[in-house]
C-alpha cells in the first residue's frame, strides 16, 4: 500500500517535519463490470501491496478508486485491459491536486487573519478553524459558547462550538475530521456553523432555535495537522501502536460492534482498528461529549469523505432496526433537496446495502446507546474517484448542498412526526 511505501520513507530517512512528495503518482477510476472483475480486484488489492486502494472493490458497477505509483502504471493499466475491466485515469499526478489544495488553505490563511469572517471558496486548516471559534465566541458570547472534547495524544484541544438561542432545546450533535486526510468535512460543517449563527432566512432561523447544537469540526486534530505538514494521505490518529507503527483509524473505533466487519487488526494498516473499542484518546473524549447531552439527543450526524452516500444505522445488517424506514423516508428527500443546487446525487441506505459494511463507527454507537430519532453519516464529495484530493473548485458546492441537505432532514423529520 501507499501508505506502508511512505512510512518506509520516513523510516529511510524523510523526517516527520519534511512534505512527502507523490509525484509520478497517478489516480484510477476503475469499474468492475461482473462479479469476476470484483473478485479481481479484491485479489488484487490484496496481494499488490504497492497500489493503493483508496476505494476497496465491494460490488458489480461500483466504482473502485486505486493509486499506483509511476513504476506500477503500465502493468496495472495492462492488467485491467487484458481483464476487459473498464479504468481511467483520474489524475496523472497527485502531487499537482495536492499543491493546489495546500494554495487555497495558504490564501484562506492570510484572509482569515486580516478578517474573522470564515470564507468558504477553499479549504481551511487547523489554526484557520479555532481562531474563526474564538471569534464567534467573542462576538456572539449571547449565543455562541465553546466547548472541548478532550485532548488528542499529542496535547491538542478536541475544539467544538455550542449554538443555543434559546435554554432547554433538543441537541443536534455534528462532528467531522475523524480522517486525517479528509480536509473537506471540516470546512463542510464550518459552513453550517455560519450558517446557523449569520444564516437570515425562515428555515434557517427556525434550525437555530429550535434545537441547540454541539459541533466539532476536527475530531482527529493530530491526523489533521499531520496531513498538512508531512504527509497528505495520512488517515489515521497518531498514538503510537505495537511494531513500531503509529495510528487507528478513528472511524472504526467505536463500541458498536466492533470488529466484526471492515477494518484490519494489523496495525501497519490504514484501516487499523485499534486494540480494543475506544482506545483511542479522540474517540474517548468525544464519547465523553456525547454521553454528556445524551438524554437530550435529537440527532447525531457525522460527516466524511467520500462516495456521496447518506449511511443509516447499522453496518452489521441489512434488517431495518430502530426507525430505519423513516429514516430512509426523511433520508432520500433530503438528498433529493441536496441535489436541487448543484445536480449532486446521493445513495441512501445502511453501510451493508450502499457502502462497505463496516462497523464500529459513530453513529451506530450514538443510535443504540440513546436511540436519537435522527441518525446518519453524510459520505460527502465525490463518487467520481478524486477521494480526499477533491478540486477546490468543488468545496463551496459541497457546502452549500450539504447544508440544504441538513436543513431538509429537519424539514422531512418534522414531517413525519420523527422531530
Amino acid at each position: 500500500m501507499l501508505l506502508k511505501i511512505v512510512l518506509l520513507s520516513l523510516i529511510c530517512g524523510l523526517t516527520s517535519a519534511e512534505k512527502f512528495r507523490y509525484d509520478g503518482y497517478a489516480l484510477y477510476k476503475i469499474i468492475p463490470h461482473n462479479e469476476h472483475h470484483v473478485q479481481f480486484l479484491k485479489d488484487l488489492e490484496y496481494n499488490d501491496k504497492e497500489l493503493d486502494f483508496w476505494k476497496s472493490p465491494t460490488r458489480v458497477g461500483e466504482y473502485v478508486s486505486v493509486v499506483a505509483p509511476s513504476e506500477k502504471k503500465a502493468d496495472l493499466r495492462k492488467t485491467l485491459e487484458q481483464m476487459n475491466i473498464h479504468n481511467e485515469v483520474m489524475l496523472d499526478s497527485i502531487q499537482e491536486a495536492i499543491d493546489a489544495q495546500v494554495h487555497s488553505r495558504k490564501k484562506r490563511s492570510s484572509r482569515v487573519i486580516r478578517d474573522p469572517v470564515m470564507h468558504f471558496e477553499g479549504y481551511h486548516t487547523l489554526e484557520d478553524i479555532n481562531k474563526w471559534f474564538q471569534h464567534l465566541a467573542e462576538q456572539y458570547s449571547n449565543i455562541v459558547t465553546l466547548v472541548s472534547a478532550g485532548i488528542s495524544h499529542e496535547g491538542r484541544n478536541i475544539t467544538g462550538i455550542k449554538i443555543a438561542r434559546n435554554s432547554n432545546r433538543p441537541a443536534f450533535f455534528l462532528e467531522a475530521g475523524q480522517i486525517g486526510a479528509d480536509w473537506l468535512s471540516p470546512t463542510v460543517v464550518c459552513y453550517i456553523v455560519d450558517q446557523l449563527i449569520r444564516g437570515d432566512d425562515p428555515e434557517t432561523l427556525a434550525a437555530s432555535q429550535d434545537y441547540e447544537w454541539h459541533i466539532f469540526p476536527s475530531v482527529n486534530p493530530d491526523g489533521f495537522e499531520f496531513s498538512d505538514n508531512s504527509i497528505r494521505l495520512w488517515n489515521k490518529n497518531r498514538r503510537p501502536q505495537r511494531g513500531n507503527q503509529i495510528g487507528v483509524d478513528l472511524t472504526r473505533n467505536w463500541n458498536s460492534q466492533w470488529g466484526v466487519r471492515g477494518g484490519s487488526f494489523s496495525p501497519a494498516e490504514a484501516s487499523f482498528i485499534g486494540i480494543g473499542p475506544f482506545s483511542e484518546p479522540e474517540t474517548r473524549g468525544l464519547s465523553r461529549y456525547i454521553e454528556s447531552i445524551g438524554h437530550n439527543l435529537a440527532a447525531v450526524l457525522s460527516f466524511r469523505g467520500f462516495g456521496q452516500r447518506l449511511i443509516i444505522p447499522f453496518a452489521h445488517t441489512t434488517e431495518p432496526l430502530d426507525n430505519y424506514n423513516e429514516m430512509i423516508i426523511i433520508g432520500r428527500r433530503a438528498m433529493g433537496s441536496l441535489a436541487v443546487k448543484h445536480d449532486t446525487h446521493y445513495l441512501v441506505g445502511n453501510s451493508a446495502t450502499v457502502h462497505d459494511g463496516a462497523t464500529g463507527v459513530l453513529v451506530d454507537w450514538a443510535k443504540y446507546r440513546f436511540r436519537p430519532p435522527v441518525a446518519a453519516t453524510f459520505l460527502l464529495r465525490d463518487n467520481g474517484g478524486w477521494g480526499h484530493i477533491l478540486p477546490v473548485a468543488q468545496v463551496l458546492p459541497s457546502c452549500e448542498e450539504t447544508y440544504d441537505a441538513v436543513i431538509a432532514i429537519i424539514r422531512e423529520a418534522k414531517f413525519i412526526n420523527v422531530l
